[in-house]
Order: structure tokens, then sequence, then C-alpha cells
């Protein structure tokens, strides 16, 4: 390991990597409201919902979003009156509260992680090599405490794919099929696969 100062390539990296960062989620975003689509801080709720069997205790949620983190009961209140999720009481804690993706969600998940999907490969993963992508997600797993592993993102199909901000998914990579869908993300994930194998179009976020 080096001195760990921060100056030199390693000054350099990290500019970089805020940089790349900054802009990939800001066209990212963009894609999807140009679209007419989900926004991306929805695309992140509902990307860790279809990855977790459809549903998640709300506190729990919160450690998993990628994007957004505060006012996240707001986010997910609005995403209820939108039809794309649903607040159900937790069994298990009076006071507790379930997030459970509806079929609405579901669908607008599958939409969003085609335009999602292209973008990331527009973005970030045709624009590295199979060995930088290797050494990128080795590291960014290392740098994320071993939560990282292929990607946050998931598209469509269930496959992991890459997420929106770069991140790595957590639990193995982030993305857990849910039946209906899946969706983006993390440090670098790498291709969207179709159930049939073959790899998806362009590129995607979760």
């Amino acid at each position: 390991m080096g001195a760990g100062l921060f100056e030199g390539d390693r000054k350099a990296a990290w500019t970089a990597l805020l940089h790349a960062h900054a802009r990939m989620v800001t066209r990212l975003s963009a894609d999807l409201d140009d679209a007419n689509l989900i926004s991306l801080g929805s695309y992140d709720v509902l990307v860790q919902l279809s990855e977790n069997d459809g549903r998640l205790r709300l506190k729990e949620l919160v450690n998993r979003v990628v994007l957004s983190q505060p006012g996240l009961s707001r986010k997910v209140a609005k995403m209820e009156a939108e039809k794309l999720v649903e607040r159900l009481h937790d069994p298990a804690d009076g006071r507790g509260v379930i997030v459970h993706i509806t079929r609405t969600g579901r669908a607008a998940l599958r939409r969003a992680s085609v335009v999602h999907i292209a973008g990331i490969e527009r973005e970030f993963t045709s624009q590295i090599s199979d060995q930088e992508a290797a050494v990128l997600a080795a590291v960014f797993a290392r740098l994320g405490g071993g939560d990282c592993v292929g990607g946050q993102a998931s598209g469509p199909d269930g496959d992991r794919a890459i997420t929106a901000d770069g991140k790595a998914g957590r639990d193995g990579g982030g993305l857990r099929r849910d039946r209906g869908v899946s969706g983006h993300r993390k440090p670098a994930q790498v291709a969207h696969r179709r159930r049939d194998g073959a790899a998806r179009g362009p590129a995607s976020l979760r």
C-alpha cells in the first residue's frame, strides 16, 4: 500500500471519480426524464424492492437505496400515490412499515430499465475494457467493505447490471431476483442479460 497521501495519482483518481459519478448520474437521470419515465430515485427504490422478493421494511430500504436516502419516507409516500408501491403494516413491529412493489411498479421498472441500461452502456460499460472492468469491480468492492459484487442495478429480466451511480449492489451484488422484474445495481455491474442469455442492447442501470 502507498503512503495514502492526498496527492499525485491518488488525488487525481479521487477527483476524477467524483466528477465521473456526478456526470453519469446527471445524464442517466436525464435519460429517464426525457423519456417521461420514472425518476432515477424511484428506479433505485423499485430495484431494491425487486431484488428482495418485492418487499422490504422501510428501515431496511433506507440502508439499501443508493440515491436520495434523506426524505425516503416522503419519497415512498409519493410513490404509493403513483401506485408504484404500497405500504403495509409490519406484523413483527406494530410501528413498522413494509414497502411492497406493485404490478404498476414492476411494469414501470421494466420500461425504465430499457432506457437506463442503454444509458449505462453508453456512459460506462462501453468505455472500459474487460480488464479495466475487473480491476474497477475489485477496487470498489473492497472500498465498499465487501458489499459490492458486480453491480447494484438489475434490468427487467432479473440479471445484474450496472447502477446509475456506479455503486455496487448489496448482498452479493445487490440484485436479488424478483420473479417479475429485475433492475439497477453497483460499483461496476457489468452486462445485463436476457432470459435467453443474450446480452441486452446498449447498457443498463440496475
